[in-house]
């Protein structure tokens, strides 16, 4: 690298966002994390998706694929999404911050958006019944007062993969790239924190119970 190549480095340290390395290399998503005033108290509007789709049946907040033919920006996602599923809007969410991107080590990055639904009830509400099979509040002081269980998985990477037939693919050729011979078999010991809420007969778990133990322990703070 010459003097030259080093300024415009230095140049792109200036305009450059801090963001995660490989982004695009997983699956992106957004989601609305919707608050909505009941009797003076802030609730979280859930919704329990449809169980012809992916994940059917799971507890999660509106939300969904990142779409760069659509979206300018993970926030256009999670607005268009609840559009799609609440038939909301955007001139009825008033959005107040965005959360951490939350890593779900399966391939998944999703960037959570807080907001408040400016309806006078549920009811203005007409949710999408291909996707959505109904929706649910819960008191945003529940989760404050109820710490969520805590439970884990196990993370290994596979340099390889086997079929249904038993036939082994190879994705790393350790031998050929000169790689020490610990990598011609699963490596790797990280377990991973999987949280998870009941309340009555609603399981809020994963990465949607990571948005809740963040925006409580912002609460907190």
């Amino acid at each position: 690298m010459n003097k030259q190549n080093l300024s415009k480095l230095k140049r792109s340290f200036l305009k450059k966002d801090i963001d995660i390395s490989g982004r695009d290399e997983f699956f992106n998503s957004s989601v609305l994390i919707p608050l909505i005033l009941i009797q003076d108290e802030y609730h979280l509007v859930f919704q329990k998706r449809n169980k012809n789709i992916s994940q059917g049946g799971e507890v999660c907040f509106p939300g969904g694929k990142f779409d760069d033919k659509l979206d300018k920006n993970s926030l256009e996602t999670a607005i268009r999404e609840i559009y799609e599923e609440f038939n909301l809007k955007k001139e009825k969410i008033d959005v107040i911050g965005r959360m951490n991107t939350v890593f779900s080590p399966i391939g998944a990055m999703v960037d959570g958006y807080v907001g408040i639904l400016n309806i006078s009830s549920l009811e203005e509400i007409r949710i999408n019944t291909s996707e959505v099979e109904y929706i649910f509040t819960v008191p945003m002081s529940y989760f404050e007062k109820n710490n969520p269980q805590k439970y884990y998985v196990q993370i290994k990477a596979h340099p390889f993969t086997i079929d249904s037939n038993g036939k082994k693919k190879i994705l790393l050729p350790y031998d050929k790239l000169n790689l020490p011979e610990t990598y011609s078999k699963p490596w790797g010991n990280y377990k991973h924190s999987i949280y998870m809420y009941n309340h009555k007969e609603e399981v809020i778990w994963g990465l949607t119970a990571r948005f809740i133990l963040d925006i409580v322990n912002m609460i907190k703070k």
